[in-house]
């Protein structure tokens, strides 16, 4: 299994929006990743690790994602300037990846 690191702007849901349990700040938390593959359009879910940011602001309907997944495939799904959906028990927010980050 392959780990992909990705850097991501999310626009969270309203009922999302200022929810710390919905996405804690500067902590490290288990959610579901759902991407779509570049060519056929299918999609499929990923478990990720989503670290935030410690600036990110209370209340504000955007913020950016450090997102570990792993899977063989997950290149395929998930890469710059492709959009996914963020899920913890419920669509919480949608994303578009910015970059990889290589470690």
């Amino acid at each position: 299994m392959k780990a992909y690191k990705y850097q991501a702007l999310v626009s969270l849901a309203p009922q999302a929006v200022g929810g710390l349990e919905a996405l804690p700040r500067g902590s490290a938390c288990r959610m579901v990743i759902r991407g779509r593959h570049h060519e056929t359009g299918a999609s499929r879910f990923f478990n990720a690790l989503v670290t935030t940011s410690v600036d990110t602001v209370p209340g504000d309907s955007h913020t950016v994602l450090v997102v570990t997944v792993v899977g063989d495939e997950a290149g395929n799904y998930l890469g710059a300037g492709m959009d996914f959906a963020l899920w913890r028990g419920h669509d919480i927010g949608r994303g578009v990846v910015t970059r990889r980050l290589f470690v």
